[in-house]
């Protein structure tokens, strides 16, 4: 299998369950081709760090009342990187088709090509995965088995250039 066709698209979304290693593989076959990478966790986490005084994020402390804030900047982000011509990675779990919708329309709106590359981890890695994590990025369990039920694999109809399922990281990928 090769990421050729994913490096020659505009906007390429890695998406799966916490503790899928979503990051892990868009910076191991990724971080080198200039590609930007946003991420809605990380925007979260300096939101929350900045408007707090500095005071330390962690999954715990998430407000749904700034997701829409988090969701706009992320928004004007990949707006911005777009006008500048810079090719994305959308680093975000994006398990339903709802979820994926707004990076479609961002695209199509911007005549971007976007591909999807769903990261397939059984619920037991990303269980183990997460409690490996440093304290403040643990992700209650129950959420993470809770949206197993709510995964909806992306499909090429719903707007993606290409659509690639991994269920484990091969080296042979290039």
């Amino acid at each position: 299998m090769t990421l050729e066709q994913f490096r020659k698209c505009d906007m390429v979304l890695v998406c799966g369950l916490p503790g899928s290693g979503k990051s892990y593989f868009a910076r191991k076959y990724f971080a080198k081709s200039g590609r930007k990478r946003v991420n809605r966790k990380e925007i979260t986490r300096t939101l929350y760090e900045m408007i707090s005084f500095n005071s330390k994020w962690s999954e715990d402390k998430f407000d749904h009342v700034d997701e829409n804030l988090v969701k706009h900047l992320e928004k004007k982000i990949i707006e911005h990187l777009f006008q500048l011509g810079e090719p994305l990675l959308i680093d975000n779990m994006s398990i339903s088709t709802e979820s994926r919708e707004a990076y479609l329309t961002l695209a199509a709106r911007n005549k971007k090509t976007i591909s999807a590359i769903f990261v397939n981890t059984d619920l037991a890695t990303c269980l183990k995965r997460n409690r490996e994590r440093e304290p403040h990025e643990v992700v209650p369990e129950s959420i993470i088995s809770n949206l197993v039920a709510k995964i909806q694999y992306p499909e090429r109809k719903e707007g993606f250039k290409d659509v690639l399922i991994i269920d484990k990281f091969e080296d042979e990928l290039k």
